[in-house]
């Protein structure tokens, strides 16, 4: 089979290569799947340059979901049956021809689902459920303020509003967002280049967030955390301030303590592979099967996938890396011919 294999952490351009490899034989409890279509992700592009807070062991393929077909079945397995369609559950290295994972992580793609929604049914629409309606349960006219709103995520959780009931408080680095957000069924948008972006948050929230979500950090996380209502949560998963940095500082997210001791709040990490490690299966499988249930009905929507032959991986990997001007996610074509 063909793989992308990197040896050492680095740049893609300097340590990413195709590579042959001998075809993975499932073991017992076992199932080999043939790979479709496999996402690129910024945190792939992370895993390579040795910046993730999940590296496997090298070499290694990067890859961290996919959409595949079932192909061969190791013993003591009956399903899913060969030829289903499937999405790998905390499964990396998915950028290769055919993957051997434990039966249980495959979770069957129901027929209305595209291929290229399923390769990207994951990451970003688990993590969006996970940190509204696992997390943080809102209730109907429930209020939740989130960074980047314009992002990804961001958009599923403006699509998981309106579907779950709760309202939003969005934050955005650009004022020509605040109108396209709310064309979204954003209920408030706010500036963070505005001076007083912080009062307005606090007015707007009636005095304060009580349910937060972050994937900025750096001095926006810190304002938003300082803004908390007492006894509010604030959940980071992420920090895009830092995108592409390497000085540690550009990682920092100076919290102003007094107000988090005397107002009680919490600011808490949340990293999707760690919720995935200390889950039970079967409830992981559940919320993905619950995602992919939302994508059938379209009541959650992703950006449309821009499909990359493997031999233009530098195009693809470009892409993710912030050189489109395009909203698309770039997914590598594994099943077509390299």
């Amino acid at each position: 089979m063909k793989a992308f294999v990197f040896e050492t952490n680095g740049e893609p351009s300097q340590v990413l290569g195709l590579r042959d490899l001998p075809d993975p034989a499932p073991g017992p409890g076992e199932v080999a799947v043939r790979i479709l279509l496999a996402p690129v992700h910024p945190s792939d592009l992370h895993i390579i340059r040795g910046r993730y807070g999940r590296q496997p062991p090298l070499p290694a393929s990067p890859g961290i979901e996919a959409v595949g077909v079932v192909e061969e079945l190791g013993s003591g397995v009956t399903t899913p049956a060969p030829g289903t369609r499937v999405v790998l559950l905390n499964v990396i290295g998915t950028w290769r021809q055919r993957v051997v994972c434990p039966a249980g992580q495959l979770v069957v793609v129901p027929h209305g689902v595209s291929d290229d929604d399923a390769a990207q049914a994951i990451i970003n629409p688990v993590a969006a459920w996970m940190l509204t309606v696992g997390e943080h349960r809102l209730a109907h006219g429930e209020l939740l303020t989130q960074t980047a709103a314009g992002s990804t995520v961001g958009r599923l959780v403006l699509q998981l509003a309106r579907s779950e009931g709760f309202r939003t408080v969005n934050l955005v680095r650009r004022h020509a967002q605040i109108e396209e957000l709310a064309a979204l069924g954003a209920d408030i948008t706010l500036c963070t280049t505005d001076p007083d972006w912080a009062g307005q948050l606090i007015e707007a929230t009636h005095g304060g967030p009580r349910k937060a979500i972050d994937c900025v950090a750096g001095q926006v996380g810190a304002t938003l955390a300082e803004t908390l209502a007492p006894g509010g949560r604030l959940l980071v998963f992420g920090a895009l301030s830092s995108h592409r940095q390497t000085d540690r500082s550009a990682f920092e997210m100076p919290v102003f303590a007094p107000k988090m001791i005397y107002r009680g709040t919490r600011v808490e990490g949340w990293f999707l592979f760690h919720w995935l490690e200390t889950t039970p299966l079967a409830e992981s499988v559940n919320v993905v099967s619950t995602v992919l249930d939302r994508l059938n009905s379209g009541a959650l929507r992703l950006p449309p996938a821009v499909r990359y032959k493997p031999s233009d991986i530098a195009t693809a990997v470009a892409d993710a890396d912030g050189g489109s001007s395009t909203a698309n996610k770039p997914v590598l074509d594994i099943g077509g011919n390299f």
